[in-house]
């Protein structure tokens, strides 16, 4: 008679029960949780029939059906033929479950696929993922954007993170404009130098040089900073997170 394959031989699965749908879970997939380990030992289930059946599921509180589907969807597809399609709300319902159920392998590949469309979900949405899945990397970018647009924080924003939070980014707004502000010094329209010393006050210049003139064939060539710009923003989103990381109210806790 034929034997098991011990890893795919095994067709036995496990029926739970949230918000009146049915999931039938593969006794081998959620044989990867600590959570669920238990929960195949019959003596745990209370019968002996106790999810092995759609008439006797395992009821699952405390979660939705949403939750569930999308959990699933991320268990079942095989990542390495490609990221399953799906949206950051199913994947953040799924790194819940995955977290809350210890199926640490699987919550390490949702973190990959989730860090690859982070920077385009909401800074709010990813500062509160991030503080309920325990994922310290999405922090502190989050708080940067919010330190560095344009505009400053919404009265909904400000309920959202709370006062401490709110004055701790109006506090790096601030500071980065009054930086922006010290750092711009007039310049001299023809050869960029600053007409005025920035210690006293005495003028370089009697009266701005007239600006350079140029002729219909030749123009004046400007020499190229090459990576400059890479440079300096590489600098200031740099100098950004140092400040975010020096309030104690946007620390990863």
């Amino acid at each position: 008679m034929p034997s098991k394959h011990p890893k795919y031989g095994d067709s036995e699965h496990m029926v739970f029960l949230v918000e009146d749908v049915l999931f039938h879970l593969s006794v081998r997939r959620i044989k990867q949780s600590r959570f669920f380990c238990d929960m195949i030992d019959e003596a745990h289930t209370g019968v002996e029939s106790e999810g092995k059946s759609d008439e006797h599921p395992i009821s699952l509180g405390g979660i939705s059906a949403f939750e569930m589907t999308s959990f699933l969807d991320a268990l079942e597809n095989p990542f390495v033929l490609g990221d399953p399609n799906l949206t950051f709300d199913q994947w953040a319902a799924a790194l819940h479950l995955a977290t809350m159920w210890s199926f640490d392998n699987l919550r390490k590949c949702i973190i990959t696929q989730m860090d690859k469309i982070i920077i385009l979900v909401n800074p709010l949405d990813r500062i509160d993922v991030s503080f309920k899945y325990r994922v310290e990397k999405w922090l502190h970018p989050a708080y940067e954007v919010l330190c560095t647009r344009g505009n400053g924080l919404t009265e909904d924003e400000v309920e959202r993170l709370g006062l401490k939070r709110s004055v701790a980014i109006w506090r790096i707004r601030e500071s980065l404009e009054f930086e922006k502000t010290k750092a711009v010094a007039p310049t001299c329209p023809g050869c960029g130098a600053e007409p005025a010393c920035r210690n006293c006050g005495h003028q370089l210049f009697e009266s701005p040089p007239p600006p350079p003139s140029f002729t219909s064939n030749a123009r004046r060539k400007v020499p190229k900073m090459k990576g400059k710009g890479k440079e300096d923003s590489k600098l200031r989103d740099s100098h950004v997170l140092d400040l975010i990381q020096q309030e104690e109210a946007l620390k990863f806790t």
